[in-house]
This record gives structure tokens, C-alpha cells and sequence, in this order.
């Protein structure tokens, strides 16, 4: 496997932004506009969290955030191009996301991610996330499961 570099970005910066346009394309293709949550990269940038991305042989290949949100902590944008994924990438940025929330002493990770989202619900499932019904500020939607995990 190729090797890879998580670290703080800038979801201002035209990769970022470049990135997270794929990512909104890709889940504007399987779910309706009312069932996605998107944070904009102006949200990510102004807001109390941490945004990662991973750097694979000199390009941006994924990002994810953590935002804090008094109680707990929400997980948004985790996303990797198609040519970066099966390789434990995912999971490391998770762990990386997951130890800012523990730094900054929250006690959960929240997240909404889509139904036919397979790929990620396995990724969660397998890092300990429980389904829960939707939290603050979702409503229920059929489309969404929302999830959470202790971090102590």
C-alpha cells in the first residue's frame, strides 16, 4: 500500500473545497437533498473542531471532520476517493478524529451518515458505533441513521 499523511487542513483551500464538491456529488446521487446534512467548508472552518485530510503520493485523497458540540462530539465529511479506500485509511482517520474528541474531553462521537451507505455503516459498526434515534439538530428521516459511541 502506498503511504499516506492525515493532518490538519484547511476546508477553505481550493483542494478541500474540491474534495468536499466530490463528496456532496457523491451523496447528492443516492439520497434527496432533504436527507442531506451537508456542513460547507465556510461551517467547517468557522466552528469549534478539527478538519483532517489525507494525503496519499502528493494529492489530497480524503478529508473528515469533528465538530464539538457542548456534549458530544459530531463526525461529518469523512470521505476518501475510490482509489484510496481498502486500506485501513478510513479507520486511521476515524481513531484521529476520535482522539480530538477525547482531548477535548467530550464523552460521545455522534454521527448521520445514509442508509445504502454501506461502506461507511460497516466502518462504523466495526469501530463501535450503536444506531440511536436522531439527535440535535436532525429530525427523523428513514434515509439517516445516526449513530454513537463512548468515548471513556
Amino acid at each position: 500500500m502506498t503511504n499516506y499523511t492525515i493532518r490538519p487542513g484547511d476546508p477553505l483551500s481550493a483542494e478541500a473545497r474540491a474534495l468536499i464538491a466530490e463528496l456532496d456529488a457523491f451523496n447528492t446521487a443516492l439520497y434527496p437533498a432533504e436527507s442531506n446534512h451537508f456542513d460547507s467548508p465556510e461551517t467547517l472552518a468557522a466552528g469549534a473542531g478539527i478538519f483532517l485530510v489525507v494525503e496519499q503520493d502528493g494529492e489530497i485523497v480524503g478529508c473528515g471532520a469533528a465538530k464539538h458540540c457542548g456534549g458530544w462530539a459530531e463526525l461529518k465529511r469523512m470521505y476518501l476517493k475510490p482509489k484510496a479506500r481498502g486500506g485501513g485509511i478510513a479507520l486511521a482517520m476515524l481513531v484521529r478524529l476520535l482522539d480530538w474528541a477525547r482531548s477535548e474531553g467530550l464523552p460521545l462521537a455522534r454521527l448521520e451518515t445514509g442508509n445504502v451507505s454501506v461502506g461507511a455503516l460497516r466502518l462504523y459498526r466495526r469501530a463501535g458505533f450503536k444506531e440511536i434515534p436522531a439527535f440535535p439538530p436532525y429530525r427523523p428521516d428513514p434515509l439517516s441513521i445516526f449513530m454513537e459511541r463512548a468515548l471513556r
